[in-house]
């Protein structure tokens, strides 16, 4: 008996925290913009974002131009970054979502590794279909 209601428990977790396919889309989106970020891919990035995309960074407020411009600057000799995501939250709601991750980059170049963190979130419209950015707020982590 105490094995069949552990058992059910435990599916009803399962169930609980199980990621359906909207949620995957808009985590995609938040990954597909970060691959770009990366190698400075301003089209794929813009790609991403709404018309008026804000970014909250480092108690500034950015359009996607202000992070064009910022990532476009000449990169050290060797340089790669790899983001990995920690998704903590991602709610939908109709054409909204709200998504909580943390976000981990690791910077690599001929003269330099570090591994910068951030806490942030993001809301997102969907809007013909198609998940896109309105606001993405940053915190570096500790």
């Amino acid at each position: 008996m105490i094995k069949k209601i552990s058992f059910f428990l435990l599916l009803i977790t399962q169930f609980s925290f199980a990621q359906t396919p909207e949620k995957g889309e808009v985590q995609q989106v938040i990954t597909r913009f970060f691959d770009a970020l990366s190698v400075a891919n301003i089209p794929q990035m813009k790609s991403e974002v709404s018309e008026g995309f804000i970014l909250l960074e480092n108690g500034e407020i950015w359009t996607i131009d202000t992070l064009a411009n910022k990532i476009s600057r000449p990169k050290p000799e060797g340089y790669l970054r790899r983001n990995s995501f920690d998704f903590l939250e991602t709610k939908i709601d109709k054409n909204r979502a709200w998504v909580y991750y943390k976000n981990k980059a690791e910077i690599t170049s001929k003269t330099r590794n570090v591994t910068i963190k951030w806490l942030e979130s993001a809301i997102l419209r969907k809007e013909k279909g198609r998940w896109q950015m309105d606001l993405m707020h940053s915190t570096p982590m500790k």
